[in-house]
């Protein structure tokens, strides 16, 4: 079996290094604002279902295509990946404090199988002042993060306070439930 990644995140690339040895990254080609915000909480599972079929045309027999998309959300709006630092500032002020979704949307494409999941961890961010978010946006990259941080920041930021669900999920890639489907469908070992 031949594995391909709809994806360029390195953070993606790394997870899905825990369960196979050799993949290909494949860069989707479609584009992502096109698919509308009004999708909710099923945002991510068409994103990844987009980023996914947009590769298609590269699978062959015994080809598994794997795709992912993760967004935050909270009360009922989707946080994307902030334009820039005054973004981040109003997308972290908004989560300041408060509990949030970190919403993820896989799926698997092989020969004519496929399957989609949809995963969602709540975090809890601690109560920060002006000065502990703008000094978190003034250290870290995150521009290309949704929700404009990254949990793996947190040991030196102390954004977060409580995780309830996948750390890998917030990540951006909920690898235990991918590796579990992926065992559930006889797809590996």
């Amino acid at each position: 079996m031949k594995i391909l990644l709809c994806s360029s995140s390195p953070r993606r690339i790394e997870l899905l290094k825990t369960i196979f040895n050799e993949f290909e990254i494949v860069k989707p080609n479609f584009d992502e604002s096109k698919t509308p915000l009004s999708l909710g909480r099923n945002y991510p599972l068409i994103q990844a279902k987009n980023k996914l079929f947009s590769c298609k045309n590269l699978s062959k027999p015994n080809y598994l295509l794997i795709s992912c998309d993760t967004i935050v959300f909270i009360n009922n709006e989707i946080i994307g990946k902030p334009k820039d630092k005054s973004d981040a500032f109003n997308i972290l002020t908004k989560l300041n404090n408060k509990t949030h979704e970190v919403l993820s949307g896989y799926c698997f494409l092989f020969n004519d199988q496929y399957h989609e999941n949809l995963i969602s961890t709540k975090v809890t961010f601690n109560n920060l002042t002006e000065a502990e978010i703008n000094d978190y946006i003034e250290k870290f990259n995150i521009l290309d993060k949704a929700g404009a941080y990254a949990i793996q920041d947190n040991e030196k930021s102390h954004l977060i306070k409580e995780i309830n669900g996948s750390y890998n999920n917030v990540v951006g890639f909920p690898i235990e439930d991918i590796k579990k489907d992926l065992i559930r469908l006889k797809l590996i070992k």
